[in-house]
């Protein structure tokens, strides 16, 4: 079977992981063929120096190189690509995009139709080349955190092709590790999905149980802090208002300034990344007390609980695109809650400095919306119901027997113990049937089910995060799921 690694804009990080899933596969003597996929010339250099055969490397620069694609192509990939919605595809770009409502926190740079339509068309085109020419059977690929990779999981959907994305897992049991092989944009999996509808046909063990009871409560404890993060040793970023870039400033002008944007999309435009910068220090610091008080002592008795998304992430550009307009959601809620009900808002710790002040007191204004800035576990247990996009509070609302609703789609939103909605339409008949019909008290066996949906999510990750000197492991996860035979 022919395994195609396609990279994205973590270079050779990314590459790194995959030359050591492949190599697992290798050793391991799986019937598999590798073909490595990134974006640059100088990235398939050092795949060949390692030791990889240049045939089996095939770049995005090249392809982009070789010159306009044909005529017509547009309209093509529009008309039979019926399923895909390319704008809401495109709009999962946030480098020249802003569908999040940031009004230049981002520092995102304009673009024409004409750049966006041919880029569009050079990344279709070229993964139409990687399955249907050279033969890829099966891909691997990063979660839809960049165009690349969202565009990916579009052509190989539509051709019929499986896609396997490494996706960290954020939730754990303590002291362990984790991850998963996500099979779509939205990080679900269909190994954890068949996994839950079998937990639902069977009882569960004494041993199983007080696993999950332990689980649920490292669930309860966590504090947005991801072990695997923590373990990488990385920065997060959205504490600072300033980029992490700032660090290593000029060396990274420098190379942004090489970069073709034909090729490399993500390359920014140096000044309003600057204006970004000084806009998010300024927004921070005048916006410090908008958040609402830091205890939830005062949460009225008749709440419901909405947490802030950071932005601009993948959790609303592409897990729930049509939400990516916060402060237009939170109104909706608003206007969709039943008489006598107060909305409880906590932006995210990450995301402060990110958005004009503005809109957090226009917010403010609206009769029956209130921020509070306790965390959100304490809101969650004081409130009636949490509504979600695609975050992990979703998750954690569940946890803490909350009735919750998802309006996005993420590895968690398969649990039948969600309220799921398809437009903000719907939002005021669940909240009543929720609130007023209090129907969640009415599912029997509620922890019964839940037990088995938190099972069914630890037995699906593999026990070690996606890191290189565990690509071995992921490997032989990738050839368990794909049923790959042993080489004779």
């Amino acid at each position: 079977m022919k395994i195609a690694f396609i990279g994205n804009q973590g270079g050779k990080a990314v590459l790194d992981f995959y030359t050591a899933m492949a190599g697992g596969l290798r050793d391991q003597r799986f019937e598999a063929e590798c073909l490595f996929v990134p974006w640059l010339n100088s990235e398939r250099s050092l795949l060949v120096a390692e030791g990889w055969p240049e045939a089996s490397v095939f770049t995005f620069e090249d392809w982009v190189r070789q010159g306009p694609r044909p005529g017509g192509e547009v309209d093509r990939l529009r008309d039979e690509y019926r399923e895909v919605n390319w704008s809401a595809v495109l709009a999962s770009e946030r480098v020249f995009t802003d569908y999040s409502l940031l009004l230049g926190g981002a520092g995102q740079r304009g673009e024409t139709h004409d750049y966006v339509m041919r880029l569009l068309v050079n990344m279709v085109t070229f993964f139409e080349h990687l399955i249907k020419v050279q033969g890829a059977q099966a891909v691997v690929c990063q979660t839809a955190d960049t165009l690349f990779s969202h565009v990916v999981f579009k052509v190989a959907q539509h051709l019929g092709v499986k896609v396997f994305a490494i996706t960290p897992a954020w939730l754990l049991e303590r002291g362990s590790e984790g991850g998963y092989f996500s099979n779509n944009e939205f990080m679900e999996s269909e190994k954890m999905i068949a996994e839950y509808r079998r937990t639902l046909e069977r009882d569960l063990s004494e041993a199983e149980v007080s696993r999950v009871s332990a689980f649920a409560e490292s669930v309860k404890a966590f504090q947005n802090k991801t072990p695997f993060t923590q373990k990488n040793r990385e920065r997060n970023a959205g504490f600072s208002a300033l980029s992490p870039n700032m660090r290593g400033l000029f060396s990274y002008l420098a190379k942004n300034s090489r970069r073709d944007p034909d090729v490399e999309y993500i390359k920014i435009a140096p000044v309003q990344k600057a204006k970004a910068n000084l806009l998010r220090v300024c927004r921070k610091f005048l916006g410090r007390n908008m958040f609402g008080p830091r205890d939830a002592q005062g949460i009225p008795a008749r709440s419901i609980f909405f947490a802030f998304q950071y932005q601009p992430e993948q959790s609303t550009l592409s897990q729930g695109i049509f939400y990516a307009n916060q402060i237009a959601l939170v109104e909706n809620i608003s206007k969709s809650l039943p008489l006598g009900y107060t909305l409880i808002v906590k932006e995210h710790p990450w995301g402060r400095g990110a958005r004009p002040v503005w809109q957090y007191r226009h917010l403010s204004g609206l009769y029956n919306v209130r921020f509070c800035d306790a965390p959100s576990k304490e809101i969650i247990s004081r409130v009636e119901a949490v509504i979600a996009i695609s975050g992990t509070v979703g998750f954690e609302g569940v946890a803490l027997d909350k009735p919750t609703v998802i309006l996005g789609r993420s590895f968690f939103t398969h649990c039948d113990l969600f309220y799921r909605v398809g437009s903000v339409q719907e939002l005021p008949a669940v909240l009543r049937k929720i609130l007023v019909d209090r129907d969640f008290d009415k599912i029997p066996d509620r922890q019964g089910h839940l037990n088995r949906f938190l099972l069914s999510y630890l037995n699906s990750l593999v026990p070690h995060f996606p890191m290189v000197e565990n690509g071995k492991h992921y490997g032989a996860a990738l050839a368990a799921q794909l049923g790959l035979p042993l080489k004779k």
